[in-house]
């Protein structure tokens, strides 16, 4: 019950995740990031340690690929499992098991990759990597992901085993770039219309971003959060 867009940006360095789905916290279980390496989705039958596993054997110096085929092979149950991986080279691995509620498949895009299960058709996918594909190279990996999670909905988005339409209930956007010492990591674990508040939620937490880089390396040199441009009148924590 769950479509997902992984995307990078060759020229800025960016790469990301952008998942809605009827379950709910998803961010705090499929998608994982390794900042200037790897961003994937372990999802349908979700299980974090699969995601847990591949991040670790990476780090230990496993090609991200590898890493992945290793977490299939030593899970009991991989043909329950959903998985899409995405380095920040461009290289991309997908499984899709044979056991995931169908519609279920995959689309690959150029610097993208769309996968999901429980979906209306195949062109809920299709739409997601043409919208990713379509927008231009100036619109930001924040927005093109957003962009191409809407057209996912709008294609059909989830079906369930009544055939009815599902709503999107949690939602989850991140995305590291290169020069960044942490990712824009933002989350929607509860709604009724996921995807528009996980745009707001994303567009609220930009303005303040570079703020918290900023607070990371160097906050002596910085004014109270309250007085940052772009601020929502929060106070400093």
């Amino acid at each position: 019950m769950t479509f997902t867009i992984l995307g990078r940006d060759p020229e800025t360095g960016s790469i990301g995740i952008g998942i809605a789905t009827y379950s709910l916290a998803v961010g705090a279980t499929c998608p994982f990031m390794l900042p200037d390496s790897s961003v994937l989705t372990s999802q349908a039958a979700a299980n974090p340690k699969i995601g847990e596993t591949i991040i670790t054997l990476i780090r230990n110096d496993c090609k991200p690929v590898e890493a992945m085929e290793q977490a299939i092979r030593h899970d009991p149950y991989p043909e329950y499992r959903q998985i899409a991986l995405l380095t920040s080279t461009g290289e991309t691995s997908v499984h899709s098991g044979s056991r995931t509620r169908p519609f279920s498949g995959y689309s690959e895009g150029q610097d993208c990759i769309a996968v999901g299960n429980f979906l209306k058709s195949e062109q809920v996918l299709e739409a997601m990597t043409d919208e990713f594909n379509g927008l231009h190279r100036e619109t930001s990996l924040i927005d093109r992901l957003i962009a191409a999670l809407n057209a996912g909905k709008h294609a059909g988005g989830q079906e369930g085993s009544n055939g009815k339409r599902l709503a999107e209930r949690s939602a989850c956007l991140i995305v590291h770039t290169s020069d960044e010492q942490f990712p824009v990591n933002t989350r929607v674990d509860f709604s009724g219309d996921a995807i528009p508040e996980l745009k707001k939620a994303v567009d609220a937490y930009r303005t303040m971003h570079k703020f918290y880089l900023k607070r990371a390396t160097n906050p002596a040199d910085l004014p109270p959060q309250d007085q940052w441009p772009g601020n929502l009148g929060s106070s400093s924590n």
